[in-house]
């Protein structure tokens, strides 16, 4: 078996951002345990909505039938919110199925996706004034091949937005 170098960087950050967020989940559990002991069942309801609002964009990559891209755009997700960036993501149910990636996936878009997610990172400048930050991830299909877009903005500009396409 011949893991490629991409492939063994994937693999290596997924078990970062397991480790990243096992911490971050039992931190979770905490704040609702030290709410309820408080007797502040409001606080904690509020904490718990929130939290699974932010969990319910990883979920959605969780549907994606095609694994290596799954694991690009999870890792993407969770570098960006580690930003502080909120982050929504769309694609067509399509993607959700297996039959439609054996005709839309090339194992050369792993490193090229991987290569465009960290462009799009390191795009941004990160101060402190840099709050309030909105990201776009879209995943379509175009002509003979797909195409992802990432859109950040501010509650008033578009600072960045960079499409790539693969044929």
């Amino acid at each position: 078996m011949n893991v490629s170098e991409v492939e063994q960087t994937l693999l290596s950050e997924m078990l970062q951002w397991y480790r990243l967020q096992r911490h971050d989940y039992l931190n979770h559990w905490q704040v609702i345990m030290g709410n309820l002991q408080l007797n502040h069942p409001a606080e904690a309801l509020q904490y718990m909505r929130e939290t699974v609002a932010e969990s319910q964009e990883e979920q959605k990559i969780g549907h994606l039938a095609e694994p290596h891209l799954a694991a690009i755009m999870l890792g993407f997700l969770i570098r960006l919110s580690q930003e502080g960036i909120t982050v929504t993501i769309d694609f067509p149910d399509e993607m959700k199925r297996k039959e439609f990636w054996q005709d839309h996936w090339q194992e050369e878009y792993v490193k090229r996706l991987y290569g465009y997610t960290k462009d799009c990172m390191e795009a941004f400048p990160r101060s402190p004034m840099s709050k309030d930050l909105q990201a776009e991830v879209y995943l379509f299909t175009e002509p003979g091949g797909l195409a992802f877009q990432f859109i950040l903005s501010n509650e008033e500009t578009i600072l960045y937005d960079k499409m790539v396409t693969f044929v």
